[in-house]
């Protein structure tokens, strides 16, 4: 019984920050991706800044949420969108307490917030960004920057799943990547058009090295990081004239395109991996006004209406 009444009392006694510790332990144990563990420690540097790392965890309540809230508002000059970021790393956290019985259960929702239409690439612009640089002058960077614009288009694909893809994984006799490391953990296989095909195979020429090797690599040969990615496809868009960068912005232009041209939302789906309908949705909603455009040329009502012999019979 003593020793009940102690561990009691040590978890009433538990601050903020051992309490997260201790959720970190858990994710490890529960073997949760580097990259979402990374993903917490990021969001937890912004959340103690408003909730200090010494309060202790009996006394964070609704309040003490919603002035963090008000604070960040105030204090950071952010979108509702990342804040809501911040809101959902902290609602995994405090949920873990309370399912301890560390504190009383309350819910945390996320904030409103007015949603806006992505911008994505232009068809113009992706011209500029898809002319193949000449390859006996250009350096390896520039050229897989364009390497890199081409499957970034053509699949819609993660940067985190792209740094992990190896030479083993392009599979030419049956067209697809295979992508092994994504976000909900669960392996793609991501077709892969003809044009993209041709593309690889160049650059796998070029590239060469063996099977197990990364096949996005840096100029001596050596995995390629996200940071390094993105400076350099950045860097590539201004060189070709295109102030917009963001390889994310590939992924959206990718689920653009696909929408626009009359592509299933379910083949979407499966293809960026998403586990439920709910974003394809938002991409759907987006793009509502991109949707208008030729929007005679596919519907059913102006098919008919243009019908030579329905014409006769309509002005009968």
């Amino acid at each position: 019984m003593r020793q009940t009444i102690q561990m009691k009392k040590t978890n009433k006694n538990k601050t903020f920050d051992q309490g997260y510790d201790e959720f970190i332990l858990n994710c490890r144990v529960r073997n949760l991706s580097l990259e979402t563990i990374k993903h917490y420690d990021s969001t937890m540097m912004t959340i103690y800044k408003f909730i200090p790392p010494k309060t202790p965890i009996k006394d964070i309540t609704i309040d003490v949420v919603n002035n963090f809230i008000l604070s960040c508002k105030s204090n950071l000059n952010v979108k509702d969108v990342t804040i809501n970021t911040y809101l959902r790393g902290l609602r995994a956290v405090m949920y873990y307490f309370m399912k301890l019985g560390y504190l009383d259960e309350f819910k945390i929702t996320n904030i409103k917030f007015d949603k806006h239409i992505i911008e994505t690439y232009t068809d113009s612009e992706l011209k500029l960004l898809l002319r193949k640089p000449n390859i006996k002058k250009c350096s390896f960077t520039e050229y897989r920057s364009w390497i890199l614009v081409n499957f970034l288009l053509g699949t819609g694909c993660r940067v985190g799943s792209l740094v992990e893809i190896r030479n083993r994984d392009i599979d030419f006799e049956n067209a697809v990547v295979s992508l092994n490391v994504t976000k909900n953990r669960k392996p793609l296989l991501i077709p892969l058009s003809n044009t993209l095909v041709e593309v690889l195979k160049e650059y796998m020429s070029i590239r060469s090295g063996e099977e197990n090797d990364y096949l996005f690599c840096t100029a001596y040969g050596e995995k390629a990081n996200r940071q390094t990615i993105s400076v350099n496809v950045n860097n590539y868009n201004r060189k070709c004239g295109v102030m917009k960068t963001g390889l994310h912005r590939f992924r959206h232009t990718f689920a653009k395109k696909w929408i626009n041209s009359g592509g299933d939302i379910f083949r979407l789906q499966k293809i960026l991996g998403h586990s439920s309908l709910d974003v394809v949705r938002n991409y759907v909603n987006m793009f509502t006004n991109d949707l208008q455009e030729n929007f005679n040329s596919f519907s059913p009502l102006e098919s008919i209406a243009r019908d030579k012999s329905f014409i006769k019979l309509r002005h009968k």
